[in-house]
């Protein structure tokens, strides 16, 4: 079975998102690091799961998906710059529709364990 372009798109947005979240941390300074670079190597483990297929890849991914936009919130609605709360908020958004392709039909038949 093929993968899914729900599967495809949801790895993209997890691997972009965390791309884009450690270059807004590069952008702001070296002290703010500690957490997207550990948020993307969380997300980045995620993402090849999803995309490899394991076992309980997709339960996984929805609580780290959750975790994240969680986190970005926070980001999004603290005192930053008006550019790093836009981010945040677009990438909470984004990473809500990456649990919403995760619970689609062909995502969850993709997924669900042999």
């Amino acid at each position: 079975m093929s993968r899914p372009n729900e599967i495809l798109i949801a790895v993209g947005i997890i691997v972009a998102g965390a791309l884009a979240f450690v270059g807004v941390a590069l952008v702001r300074g070296p002290d703010t690091l500690k957490l997207p670079v550990g948020v993307a190597i969380i997300a980045l483990a995620v993402a090849v799961g999803v995309f490899a297929r394991l076992r309980f890849a997709r339960i996984v991914a929805l609580v780290v998906v959750f975790a994240v936009a969680v986190v970005h919130l926070l980001i999004a609605l603290a005192d930053q710059p008006g550019w790093v709360r836009l981010v945040s908020g677009i990438l909470a958004a984004a990473h809500v529709y990456v649990a919403v392709l995760l619970n689609t039909l062909p995502a969850r038949q993709y997924l669900e364990p042999k």
